[in-house]
């Protein structure tokens, strides 16, 4: 078989090199398009760390309290092993005693004071008792008074 070669005319070589101007326009393009993406991704990084140590620095309890009960809520969701569970079991059991005998405690000396601040029923007769004789003895020296007077 016979191969044919055809060199190529001047319509053949200006529409591979129009198409290698296309491709190369479009290449240079993307890879702008690239840097520019992520010029804008390391802008927007940089300016939410710089906002995060603002941040920081301006309140810093707070972004420890934050941290403290985003601790506890990870903590709280996370499932106990069995040796968090035998190495906190007497603790727990401690702290519940002292809690408890705390709770006591505050509730007799509670009932003590209550009962210091009430008087007495005795104490309590013996006062409307003085007070009414008082009473009496005013309305009487007072009734004396007029008549004499």
């Amino acid at each position: 078989m016979s191969e044919l070669k055809t060199a190529p005319t001047a319509t053949t070589t200006g529409t591979i090199d129009t198409i290698k101007d296309k491709a190369a326009t479009a290449a240079h393009a993307t890879s702008d398009a690239a840097h520019d993406a992520a010029k804008r991704a390391s802008e927007v990084a940089h300016d939410a760390s710089q906002r995060a140590a603002d941040t920081i620095e301006a309140n810093p309890l707070a972004v420890l309290a934050g941290g403290l009960a985003l601790g506890a809520v990870v903590g709280a969701l996370l499932p106990r092993t069995a040796q968090e569970t035998k190495a906190l079991a007497p603790l727990g059991k401690k702290l519940s005693a002292a809690a408890t005998a705390a709770a006591t405690t505050a509730r007799d000396v509670g009932k003590e004071q209550l009962a210091a601040a009430l008087p007495s029923k005795d104490g309590a007769k013996e006062q409307l008792r003085s007070v009414f004789s008082n009473v009496v003895q005013a309305a009487t020296d007072s009734g004396k008074s007029a008549i004499k007077g």
